[in-house]
């Protein structure tokens, strides 16, 4: 069983300093949802994913209203299942990031209590939870915001409260935007996998002050057989783990 996980940065260009930054003002402060959704490309999202052949895939930092394009797309690649979660709003354009669980493997959404977020730049991109009877198997997907807000605790707090609900394997993954050993002591029962990979950022000039461990995959009651990474078009690498 492979699992991926992959922050796509709304299907923008995070391999250069100057798009980086362009295509963040577009996304965060500008008004007209059409002109953010004119930056947004999601072929080399979908070349990345394609090439790791994920049976279980997590994307996070789809732009609301671009969901069904996403989910045919992948589709053509043989994912049958879907599961989305809202995370915070734009501030200028009103528009939700949006997460999403794509399966080869037939799950179901589990609903807790809305998870905290808080709408501007940063305020956490959601959470999806799944559990996939085949495989006695929950995968908790979250996107956390940054961790100098108070929200972000409530966050992790709210992660613990549906881990502590969940019986069985259980795999959490997602963008903690923030480093494996400064969020570890929160979650002792769970086992990182994917080996403090440094996934964040990818783009050149930010990569000399920001390159770190952000995006984890935790388990517990599972083996690893092997972990890796791919880089795309994102400022964050996909990461992977084969599971046991």
């Amino acid at each position: 069983m492979r699992i991926a996980f992959y922050n796509q940065m709304f299907g923008l260009d995070g391999r250069h300093f100057w798009s980086n930054i362009i295509g963040h003002y577009y996304v965060h402060f500008h008004s007209n949802p059409e002109k953010v959704r004119e930056r947004v490309d999601f072929g080399e999202t979908i070349k990345t994913v394609r090439k790791v052949n994920a049976d279980i895939l997590g994307i996070i930092e789809i732009l609301e209203g671009q969901e069904k394009s996403m989910v045919k797309r992948l589709r053509k690649l043989g994912y049958s299942y879907f599961y989305f979660g809202n995370g915070h709003k734009m501030k200028y354009s009103g528009l939700h990031v949006i997460e999403l669980v794509a399966s080869k493997i037939r799950g179901r959404q589990l609903n807790f209590k809305e998870w905290p977020v808080e709408n501007h730049l940063g305020g956490g991109g959601g959470m999806v939870v799944c559990y996939f009877p085949k495989l006695k198997l929950n995968v908790v997907q979250i996107h956390l915001g940054l961790p100098t807000k108070r929200f972000f605790f409530q966050q992790i707090k709210h992660t613990q409260k549906v881990l502590g609900e969940l019986n069985g394997k259980i795999i959490l993954m997602g963008d903690f935007n923030e480093c494996y050993d400064s969020v570890k002591h929160h979650f002792p029962e769970l086992k990182l996998i994917t080996g403090k990979i440094k996934t964040c950022s990818c783009t050149p000039i930010f990569k000399w002050f920001l390159y770190k461990d952000m995006d984890h995959m935790l388990v517990r009651g599972l083996k690893k057989k092997d972990v890796g990474f791919l880089e795309g078009r994102s400022d964050h690498k996909l990461v992977y783990a084969d599971l046991d």
